[in-house]
């Protein structure tokens, strides 16, 4: 389908969140492609917004140091500029039937299904113990932080930002990678289903940890690229 572009959100120095116009029922952690206008190339991108944010439909899009297609094409984009998407796509999804923990454990843009996925639950399940382990370089490369802080109002959404290049003490957060004393700290019991979502290498890592931890393979999901 074709939808116009009604808003653009700078997120961060080399991110953006583009809200399209357009809704149609979809699963919180799924997909959509987007195909521009004089740009043959179609990317895949997930969805940020949440199933129950019907006023539009909303991809958050990281363009890395040597992506400067994406910055040439998507990011010339301006409000009213018309795309063509399809979608939705992929199965790194909530289960229907939501009985928490979920624990979200996130590496730089790989939050994006986590924005879609913690706030379906905050909207619908708000009683379900959620967390959200974020890492990221710097507290400047942190996606939806202001959401994050502001939803950990809720007493059951936990939020822990992480900076791997950066050792402020007085930031608020971790520093250092995600891994077993930073999980061992703040998740006392680990029940639930784990989600991971990042780079190959980031995901294979948590894998490591939570393997390390003793958690079944069954309680884990993963997104990669």
């Amino acid at each position: 389908m074709r939808c116009v572009v009604t808003d653009i959100i700078p997120e961060t120095a080399d991110t953006q969140t583009f809200h399209l116009g357009t809704y149609f029922p979809y699963k919180s952690g799924q997909a959509i492609s987007l195909l521009i206008d004089g740009d043959p190339k179609k990317r895949f991108y997930s969805i940020s917004s949440s199933p129950t944010e019907k006023d539009h439909i909303a991809i958050t899009i990281k363009a890395g140091d040597r992506e400067k297609k994406v910055y040439d094409s998507v990011f010339t984009l301006k409000k009213g500029t018309s795309v063509e998407i399809a979608g939705p796509f992929g199965s790194f999804t909530l289960p229907e039937k939501l009985e928490g923990a979920y624990y979200f454990l996130a590496g730089g843009s790989g939050v994006t299904p986590f924005r879609a996925m913690v706030k379906y639950i905050l909207d619908t399940h708000p009683e379900i113990e959620t967390w959200l382990l974020q890492s990221a370089r710097t507290p400047e490369d942190l996606l939806f932080k202001e959401e994050f802080l502001a939803w950990a109002t809720y007493p059951s959404f936990h939020y822990v930002p992480t900076f791997t290049r950066w050792s402020d003490t007085d930031a608020k957060g971790e520093t250092g990678r995600i891994g077993e004393t930073l999980l061992r700290k703040h998740l006392l019991e680990m029940p639930g289903t784990f989600f991971l979502c990042g780079p190959k290498e980031f995901v294979k890592e948590m894998e490591h940890v939570l393997g390390s931890l003793q958690v079944p393979a069954e309680r884990i999901r993963r997104d990669q690229w």
